[in-house]
């Protein structure tokens, strides 16, 4: 793979001009042979989108990728590096000898309505074959996706101003300790390198299934969604089903995770944890829906529980937790919803309903549980998938791949 300061497309390289340029692959095509058309397995679509090798964008300002099948044998599928105002839209990204989309610094990515799934699992700790990891990116938008397969699906480090929002996760494979379907933290260990800034997780379906009648592949989750070392965050409305780790929650504040907002959410078998705060300052946790039937030997198995978990320069306090329903079945059969452990004081917790008295309330499962449709809220059109059901705007149409960029 090259690092070209034009663009990379279906190992066709297109120069540098200083105007601004457009093409298709129809037009490369002609003139560097046909692309080769991948046979449908049986049960299978044919895909209409153009096929193509790995792409790299280094140094751009201003691209749109669109309409492409991008695969690749070895590295990853598509590269960023040090570019703004890039957008990727209804295209599938994936399998991926490495990561689905690679992100260094840069300005103004958009990742929209596609299919990305690495399907590699990685050989270990970290980040070598994630769906999309970003290392300290601006203003990085992520919406309308099916996100699925990755060792973790989304993994930002450092980044400024991130928004994930109304995708479907699903399946991330770790191994331990990644198997996210969100993570924000800091690239440098202990805390030392950028933390994340002002991160906005809203509208997504986090799924975690074991079922390989239905997934491709199992789920290796530890926590669904997780912000550590990070100052500013809100997850809201999101649907996370799923997750069977002896150590990981739905949604958690992780270490160094300050001014973090969990508002809204529905969680449904999770495994030992819905939510948790295990460090950090000015937490709020509030008019969240948790369920657990599914609880793990070995595990807290809480629905809600705010502990400082760390002993070494840990700070953990100011944490409203208010208006929740959690119920919690541990492996003896009795119920819980709600432990509070040492540090993180003071606490408000106000109008919770918790254990046997949270019961009733969680009784139509079918209703206040329902899923939402694939991807719950897509930009601009509902990505071809294998998962995706959404009707609210119409599904994305395959054209050309092409590419627009100056």
């Amino acid at each position: 793979m090259l690092l070209l300061c034009s663009l990379l497309v279906a190992s066709v390289v297109i120069p540098c001009f200083v105007a601004p340029i457009r093409w298709n692959l129809a037009t490369v095509a002609s003139a560097s042979g046909s692309f080769p058309v991948a046979e449908a397995a049986p049960g299978k679509e044919v895909s209409s989108l153009t096929p193509s090798g790995p792409i790299v964008i280094n140094g751009r300002n201003g691209a749109v990728i669109q309409g492409l099948k991008i695969t690749s044998t070895s590295g990853d599928c598509v590269r960023i590096v040090n570019s703004k105002n890039i957008t990727i839209q209804n295209s599938e990204i994936g399998p991926c000898g490495g990561d689905g989309v690679f992100i260094s610094g840069g300005n103004g990515i958009n990742i929209f309505d596609s299919y990305i799934h690495p399907e590699t699992q990685s050989p270990g700790c970290c980040d070598h074959n994630d769906g999309v990891f970003a290392l300290e990116p601006a203003n990085l938008v992520i919406q309308g996706n099916v996100i699925a397969y990755g060792e973790a699906n989304i993994v930002v480090h450092g980044g400024e101003t991130v928004s994930v929002i109304g995708n479907f996760l699903l399946n991330p494979r770790g191994p331990y300790p990644r198997g996210q379907n969100f993570q924000c933290w800091t690239h440098a260990g202990k805390g030392a390198g950028a933390h994340c800034k002002n991160v906005t997780v809203s509208n997504n379906y986090a799924l975690s299934s074991t079922d390989t009648s239905k997934y491709l592949y199992p789920e290796d989750t530890q926590d669904s969604i997780n912000f550590g070392f990070t100052e500013g965050a809100l997850a809201q409305n999101n649907f996370i089903v799923g997750g069977h780790s002896k150590s990981g929650c739905a949604l958690i504040a992780d270490r160094g995770g300050n001014n973090v907002q969990f508002l809204n959410n529905r969680i449904l078998d999770s495994g030992q944890c819905g939510i948790g705060i295990s460090d950090g300052m000015n937490q709020v946790v509030d008019n969240n829906k948790v369920l657990i039937r599914n609880p793990v030997p070995g595990g807290g198995n809480q629905g809600i529980y705010v502990w400082q978990s760390y002993k070494e320069k840990g700070e953990c306090g100011t944490v409203k937790v208010t208006n929740n329903v959690t119920l919690a079945l541990k492996p003896d059969g009795t119920k819980s919803g709600f432990w509070k452990g040492r540090g993180c004081d003071p606490m408000t917790f106000e109008n919770n309903l918790s254990g046997p008295a949270a019961a009733k309330l969680l009784n139509s499962v079918d209703q206040i549980f329902a899923p939402p449709l694939v991807p719950p809220q897509p930009k601009s059109c509902v990505v071809a998938s294998p998962y995706s059901t959404q009707t609210s705007v119409p599904a994305c149409v395959p054209s050309s791949g092409a590419a627009t960029g100056q």
